[in-house]
């Protein structure tokens, strides 16, 4: 009789992932969501042991700088962890490994307990340092305070005590190994990517405006939304070019400002709004913009927003960063500029506005790559593919 090693049989039962934690799956943050269908693609099976405890983006930045909503946060977080232990450990069956969904660096220490009760491997979606957004993007801290100290550590240990550690992309990996100190070699690349359900080719618009240019976003620094504005202000003169910029945020009012101070033509959208709109407004656009701004997390991230352009069709303009190159070149699937260029930007967005073959171009290599590379069904069986050899390794250390 042969009798099959448990790690050979990873191969042959369907592979289950219990998707645990008080992650978001509200629209607009898709991390979670697409990770999920991404490994569903693969004939896979996902099982959420969940209870969301996060909201919206400007509530999680509001519980970590303030005092009093911290401590409410960190209660009702307590809750959710007792609630989940008690439906992991008596209501979730057999499975192959615990996924811990973005936001789960606190998450992951009560699923590492619990992986440890039932023997399995603990996988963490860091996808982004806390350290980093909070001190580094968004200055919220001195990096030399006791909070940044404390924010490094969080992303420290939270790293550390999980199996696997899945980020966005490989420049994000390189600074979580040289600045927070966590060994290169625990993390898996798993792209941003798009919500094909609502950002895809099948509706494309055939009334599209060669001379409209969209940006959508939160207006953080990241986004750079400032040289848009700036690079509006040298185009201002060009009756054909028409900004439209969506969204809110920290730097929304200084935005809106040097609109008005320098003249430059651009319709404002200050409100959030669903991705079937967005989408149709993508699909009507000549040129989508992505990020511009110089340096730091700016240049190791891909933000949603760019897959969601590439997925519609349209041509991207985005800033030529190390991340970015990780995805994107130039003239082909995208179009790179220096980051922090106003002049640069209104240069390419004359360009593409002008070309039809060009815009043409990088639009259709857009949509190859996202379909060769980013699609759900490419994500899953990159992210699958390593996660079952990961399990498979470590079944194989086990004295």
């Amino acid at each position: 009789m042969i009798v099959m090693s448990e790690s050979a049989r990873i191969g042959k039962k369907k592979f289950r992932v219990v998707h645990f934690g008080t992650y978001s799956m509200k629209e607009g943050y898709p991390r979670n969501s697409v990770i999920e269908k991404a490994i569903e693609a693969t004939g896979a099976e996902v099982i959420r042991c969940h209870r969301d405890s996060w909201g919206n983006a400007s509530s999680r930045t509001r519980d970590i700088t303030s005092v009093a909503a911290g401590i409410t946060r960190i209660l009702r977080l307590i809750t959710a962890w007792f609630s989940l232990s008690w439906e992991y450990l008596t209501n979730t069956p057999d499975h192959a490994l615990v996924l811990v969904g973005y936001p789960g660096h606190l998450d992951i220490f009560i699923a590492k307990i619990l992986g440890r009760i039932r023997s399995k491997p603990v996988v963490l979606d860091a996808f982004l340092s806390v350290y980093e957004a909070v001190v580094e993007d968004r200055k919220l801290a001195d990096k030399h305070s006791l909070k940044a100290k404390l924010l490094k550590l969080l992303d420290r240990a939270s790293s550390g005590v999980a199996d696997v550690v899945l980020m966005d992309t490989q420049a994000h990996i390189k600074y979580y190994h040289d600045v927070i100190g966590v060994d290169i070699k625990r993390f898996v690349r798993v792209f941003v990517s798009a919500e094909e359900k609502y950002f895809n080719t099948t509706n494309q618009s055939f009334t599209i405006d060669p001379g409209k240019v969209l940006f959508f976003g939160s207006f953080l620094p990241l986004h750079g939304a400032d040289v848009i504005v700036k690079a509006a202000g040298i185009l201002k003169d060009h009756s054909n070019i028409k900004f439209t910029m969506i969204g809110d945020g920290p730097e929304w009012q200084r935005c809106r400002n040097m609109a008005q101070a320098s003249g430059a033509k651009i319709s404002w959208k200050r409100e959030w709004i669903d991705y079937r709109e967005l989408a149709n407004l993508i699909s009507h656009a000549g040129v989508c913009l992505g990020i511009f701004s110089e340096g730091g997390k700016a240049a190791r991230v891909i933000p949603c927003k760019a897959f969601n352009v590439i997925a519609t069709g349209r041509p991207l303009i985005t800033a030529d960063t190390t991340a970015s190159r990780e995805a994107f070149k130039h003239g082909e699937n995208a179009f790179l500029i220096p980051p922090g260029n106003p002049k640069k930007l209104a240069e390419a967005i004359l360009t593409l506005c002008n070309d039809k073959a060009l815009r043409d171009r990088i639009s259709k290599g857009g949509i190859a790559t996202f379909r060769d590379r980013f699609s759900k069904k490419a994500l899953g069986n990159n992210l699958v593919g390593a996660l079952k050899h990961r399990v498979a390794m470590k079944i194989k250390s086990r004295p």
